[in-house]
Protein backbone atom coordinates (compact mmCIF):
# COMPACT_ATOMS: atom_id res chain seq x y z
CA UNK A 1 0.00 0.00 0.00
CA UNK A 2 2.34 2.38 -0.90
CA UNK A 3 1.23 5.91 0.41
CA UNK A 4 1.49 8.97 -2.13
CA UNK A 5 3.89 11.49 -1.60
CA UNK A 6 0.94 13.95 -1.21
CA UNK A 7 -0.16 12.44 1.50
CA UNK A 8 2.64 11.88 3.71
CA UNK A 9 3.83 16.08 2.78
CA UNK A 10 -0.01 16.88 3.66
CA UNK A 11 0.56 14.76 7.69
CA UNK A 12 4.08 16.57 8.22
CA UNK A 13 2.15 19.64 8.06
CA UNK A 14 -0.74 19.20 9.76
CA UNK A 15 1.55 19.08 13.52
CA UNK A 16 2.34 21.29 15.50
CA UNK A 17 5.41 23.82 14.45
CA UNK A 18 8.16 23.98 16.65
CA UNK A 19 7.67 27.03 19.38
CA UNK A 20 9.06 29.98 17.46
CA UNK A 21 11.41 30.91 20.37
CA UNK A 22 13.25 26.99 20.32
CA UNK A 23 13.69 27.36 16.91
CA UNK A 24 15.01 30.93 17.30
CA UNK A 25 17.44 29.53 20.13
CA UNK A 26 19.28 27.21 17.47
CA UNK A 27 19.64 29.98 14.97
CA UNK A 28 21.04 32.05 17.42
CA UNK A 29 23.20 29.40 19.28
CA UNK A 30 25.25 28.78 15.94
CA UNK A 31 25.72 32.36 15.31
CA UNK A 32 28.84 33.33 16.65
CA UNK A 33 28.08 36.69 17.71
CA UNK A 34 25.54 36.24 19.59
CA UNK A 35 25.57 37.24 23.77
CA UNK A 36 23.79 35.59 26.42
CA UNK A 37 21.32 38.42 26.75
CA UNK A 38 20.01 38.00 23.27
CA UNK A 39 19.34 34.39 24.19
CA UNK A 40 18.01 34.81 27.59
CA UNK A 41 15.13 37.29 25.78
CA UNK A 42 14.53 34.95 23.22
CA UNK A 43 13.13 32.31 25.31
CA UNK A 44 12.15 34.31 28.56
CA UNK A 45 9.28 35.44 25.41
CA UNK A 46 7.88 31.85 25.99
CA UNK A 47 7.51 31.36 29.89
CA UNK A 48 6.33 27.04 29.32
CA UNK A 49 10.01 26.74 27.23
CA UNK A 50 11.84 28.64 29.82
CA UNK A 51 10.25 26.47 32.87
CA UNK A 52 10.73 23.51 30.90
CA UNK A 53 14.79 24.34 30.34
CA UNK A 54 15.24 25.61 34.10
CA UNK A 55 13.61 22.03 35.08
CA UNK A 56 16.07 20.06 32.56
CA UNK A 57 18.96 22.41 33.36
CA UNK A 58 18.69 21.03 37.17
CA UNK A 59 17.85 17.29 36.22
CA UNK A 60 21.13 14.97 37.40
CA UNK A 61 22.27 14.69 33.65
CA UNK A 62 24.29 17.99 33.85
CA UNK A 63 25.53 17.56 37.54
CA UNK A 64 25.94 20.56 39.00
CA UNK A 65 25.76 20.95 42.46
CA UNK A 66 23.96 24.24 43.24
CA UNK A 67 20.53 24.85 41.88
CA UNK A 68 20.18 26.87 38.54
CA UNK A 69 17.65 29.26 39.24
CA UNK A 70 17.70 31.45 36.48
CA UNK A 71 17.93 31.77 32.44
CA UNK A 72 20.76 33.95 32.20
CA UNK A 73 23.06 31.05 35.15
CA UNK A 74 21.80 28.31 33.01
CA UNK A 75 23.36 29.69 29.25
CA UNK A 76 26.45 31.04 31.01
CA UNK A 77 27.16 27.46 33.21
CA UNK A 78 26.18 24.79 30.51
CA UNK A 79 26.46 27.25 27.25
CA UNK A 80 25.05 28.24 24.50
CA UNK A 81 25.20 24.39 22.62
CA UNK A 82 23.55 23.06 25.63
CA UNK A 83 21.35 25.22 25.67
CA UNK A 84 20.22 24.68 22.40
CA UNK A 85 19.55 20.73 23.61
CA UNK A 86 17.73 22.12 26.34
CA UNK A 87 15.69 24.64 24.25
CA UNK A 88 14.66 21.60 22.14
CA UNK A 89 14.03 19.26 24.67
CA UNK A 90 11.67 21.13 26.38
CA UNK A 91 9.64 22.58 23.07
CA UNK A 92 9.30 18.84 21.52
CA UNK A 93 8.47 17.14 25.04
CA UNK A 94 4.45 17.61 24.31
CA UNK A 95 4.33 16.31 21.08
CA UNK A 96 6.96 13.34 21.94
CA UNK A 97 4.88 12.26 25.07
CA UNK A 98 2.30 10.43 22.97
CA UNK A 99 0.58 7.23 22.20
CA UNK A 100 1.62 5.98 19.00
CA UNK A 101 -0.75 2.70 18.32
CA UNK A 102 1.37 1.69 14.90
CA UNK A 103 4.40 1.49 16.63
CA UNK A 104 3.05 0.01 20.07
CA UNK A 105 4.56 3.16 21.72
CA UNK A 106 2.89 4.24 25.02
CA UNK A 107 2.65 8.34 26.27
CA UNK A 108 5.45 8.11 27.64
CA UNK A 109 7.82 6.01 25.59
CA UNK A 110 8.44 7.67 22.53
CA UNK A 111 10.16 10.37 24.74
CA UNK A 112 11.99 8.70 27.32
CA UNK A 113 13.60 6.94 24.25
CA UNK A 114 14.45 9.74 22.10
CA UNK A 115 15.87 12.00 25.43
CA UNK A 116 17.89 8.54 26.33
CA UNK A 117 19.16 8.19 22.54
CA UNK A 118 20.25 12.08 22.69
CA UNK A 119 22.52 11.54 25.53
CA UNK A 120 23.66 8.50 24.24
CA UNK A 121 24.54 10.20 21.26
CA UNK A 122 26.46 12.88 22.93
CA UNK A 123 28.05 10.17 25.22
CA UNK A 124 29.69 8.84 22.30
CA UNK A 125 30.89 12.05 21.11
CA UNK A 126 32.41 12.20 24.16
CA UNK A 127 33.98 8.56 24.40
CA UNK A 128 35.00 9.13 20.61
CA UNK A 129 36.65 12.50 21.01
CA UNK A 130 34.17 14.30 18.45
CA UNK A 131 33.42 17.92 18.82
CA UNK A 132 29.90 18.11 17.96
CA UNK A 133 27.88 16.72 21.23
CA UNK A 134 25.59 18.85 21.46
CA UNK A 135 24.50 18.71 17.62
CA UNK A 136 24.36 15.35 18.28
CA UNK A 137 22.15 15.57 21.44
CA UNK A 138 19.92 17.41 19.46
CA UNK A 139 19.72 15.12 16.36
CA UNK A 140 19.12 12.20 18.77
CA UNK A 141 16.32 13.78 20.55
CA UNK A 142 14.22 14.36 17.34
CA UNK A 143 15.51 11.31 15.54
CA UNK A 144 12.29 9.39 15.73
CA UNK A 145 9.78 12.75 15.02
CA UNK A 146 8.85 10.76 11.26
CA UNK A 147 7.00 8.17 13.73
CA UNK A 148 4.68 10.96 14.66
CA UNK A 149 4.05 11.28 10.81
CA UNK A 150 3.95 7.41 9.66
CA UNK A 151 2.44 5.21 12.73
CA UNK A 152 -1.11 6.12 11.11
CA UNK A 153 0.17 4.34 8.23
CA UNK A 154 2.08 1.40 10.33
CA UNK A 155 -0.92 0.85 12.13
CA UNK A 156 -2.80 -0.82 9.03
CA UNK A 157 0.21 -3.02 7.80
CA UNK A 158 2.51 -3.94 11.24
CA UNK A 159 1.29 -7.46 11.83
CA UNK A 160 2.33 -7.78 8.25
CA UNK A 161 5.74 -5.95 8.86
CA UNK A 162 6.32 -7.78 11.80
CA UNK A 163 5.78 -11.33 9.99
CA UNK A 164 7.98 -10.53 7.22
CA UNK A 165 10.98 -8.92 9.38
CA UNK A 166 11.51 -12.37 11.09
CA UNK A 167 10.69 -14.48 7.37
CA UNK A 168 13.04 -12.31 5.01
CA UNK A 169 16.53 -10.77 5.68
CA UNK A 170 15.46 -6.70 5.55
CA UNK A 171 15.21 -4.84 8.92
CA UNK A 172 11.67 -2.98 10.06
CA UNK A 173 12.94 0.25 8.39
CA UNK A 174 13.75 -1.00 5.01
CA UNK A 175 10.09 -3.20 5.22
CA UNK A 176 8.83 0.31 6.16
CA UNK A 177 9.92 1.58 2.60
CA UNK A 178 9.30 -1.30 0.65
CA UNK A 179 5.20 -1.79 1.76
CA UNK A 180 4.66 2.59 2.82
CA UNK A 181 6.99 3.88 0.43
CA UNK A 182 8.64 6.04 2.62
CA UNK A 183 10.51 5.25 6.43
CA UNK A 184 10.07 6.59 9.79
CA UNK A 185 14.02 8.35 9.22
CA UNK A 186 12.93 9.70 6.13
CA UNK A 187 9.84 11.37 7.02
CA UNK A 188 11.20 12.59 9.83
CA UNK A 189 13.99 14.27 7.56
CA UNK A 190 10.80 15.92 5.93
CA UNK A 191 8.95 17.32 8.64
CA UNK A 192 12.47 18.89 10.28
CA UNK A 193 13.02 20.83 7.23
CA UNK A 194 9.46 21.74 7.42
CA UNK A 195 10.24 23.17 10.85
CA UNK A 196 13.33 24.98 9.27
CA UNK A 197 15.98 23.36 11.02
CA UNK A 198 19.31 23.47 9.85
CA UNK A 199 20.64 20.90 7.48
CA UNK A 200 23.02 18.70 9.48
CA UNK A 201 19.94 18.02 12.48
CA UNK A 202 17.80 17.11 8.63
CA UNK A 203 20.77 14.70 7.27
CA UNK A 204 21.60 13.45 11.33
CA UNK A 205 17.57 12.48 11.70
CA UNK A 206 17.30 11.38 7.44
CA UNK A 207 19.85 8.97 7.37
CA UNK A 208 20.01 7.61 10.91
CA UNK A 209 19.19 4.03 9.61
CA UNK A 210 21.52 4.59 6.52
CA UNK A 211 24.13 6.81 7.70
CA UNK A 212 26.74 5.41 4.88
CA UNK A 213 24.01 7.35 2.27
CA UNK A 214 24.28 10.62 4.11
CA UNK A 215 26.01 13.05 1.40
CA UNK A 216 27.38 16.03 3.91
CA UNK A 217 26.90 14.12 7.69
CA UNK A 218 27.93 10.90 7.71
CA UNK A 219 29.32 10.83 11.32
CA UNK A 220 26.54 12.54 12.57
CA UNK A 221 24.12 9.73 10.81
CA UNK A 222 26.56 7.39 12.28
CA UNK A 223 26.57 8.47 15.59
CA UNK A 224 22.77 8.29 15.66
CA UNK A 225 22.52 5.60 14.49
CA UNK A 226 24.56 3.90 17.08
CA UNK A 227 22.86 6.02 19.68
CA UNK A 228 19.04 5.16 18.61
CA UNK A 229 20.88 1.03 19.18
CA UNK A 230 21.92 1.34 22.63
CA UNK A 231 18.94 3.18 23.35
CA UNK A 232 16.54 0.40 22.07
CA UNK A 233 19.06 -2.14 24.03
CA UNK A 234 17.97 -0.48 27.06
CA UNK A 235 14.09 -1.21 26.02
CA UNK A 236 12.99 2.47 26.56
CA UNK A 237 9.93 2.25 24.63
CA UNK A 238 11.12 3.54 21.28
CA UNK A 239 8.67 0.74 19.70
CA UNK A 240 7.73 -2.47 18.30
CA UNK A 241 10.45 -1.59 15.56
CA UNK A 242 13.11 -1.34 18.20
CA UNK A 243 14.29 -4.72 18.48
CA UNK A 244 14.28 -5.04 14.37
CA UNK A 245 16.80 -1.91 13.17
CA UNK A 246 20.30 -3.74 14.64
CA UNK A 247 22.94 -1.88 14.89
CA UNK A 248 24.91 -2.64 11.56
CA UNK A 249 28.19 -3.86 11.71
CA UNK A 250 29.86 -1.22 8.78
CA UNK A 251 29.20 2.16 11.41
CA UNK A 252 30.49 -0.05 14.36
CA UNK A 253 33.75 -0.71 12.23
CA UNK A 254 33.26 2.61 10.52
CA UNK A 255 33.55 4.43 14.69
CA UNK A 256 35.96 1.62 15.46
CA UNK A 257 33.85 0.68 18.28
CA UNK A 258 34.13 -3.23 19.37
CA UNK A 259 31.54 -4.63 21.91
CA UNK A 260 33.18 -4.20 24.98
CA UNK A 261 32.69 -0.25 24.21
CA UNK A 262 29.06 -0.90 23.56
CA UNK A 263 28.78 -2.21 27.16
CA UNK A 264 30.58 0.98 28.61
CA UNK A 265 28.46 3.17 26.93
CA UNK A 266 25.53 1.08 28.02
CA UNK A 267 26.49 0.74 31.28
CA UNK A 268 27.15 4.92 31.24
CA UNK A 269 23.62 5.70 29.94
CA UNK A 270 21.75 3.35 31.60
CA UNK A 271 22.43 5.31 34.48
CA UNK A 272 20.35 8.19 33.30
CA UNK A 273 16.94 6.17 33.27
CA UNK A 274 16.72 6.71 37.05
CA UNK A 275 16.45 10.44 37.06
CA UNK A 276 13.78 11.79 38.09
CA UNK A 277 14.04 14.89 36.36
CA UNK A 278 14.10 13.89 32.91
CA UNK A 279 11.97 10.43 33.30
CA UNK A 280 9.76 10.81 36.00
Amino acid sequence: MPIKLEHILKRVHALPSLPTAAVKVVALTKNPTTTVKELETVIGQDPALAAGMLRQANSAYYGYARRISSLQDAIVMLGFQVTQGLAMASAVAPMLKTTLVGYDIDQDGLWKHSMLTAMAAKRLCQYLKLSFGEIAFTTGLLHDIGKLVISVYIQEVNTYLLKKVQEAKFSYVELEEKVIGYNHATVGGFLAKNWNLPDDLVEGISFHHSPLNAPNYTELASIIHVANGLSSLLNTGGGVDSFFNPIQKEILDRLALKENDLERLLADIGEFLVDPAIFG
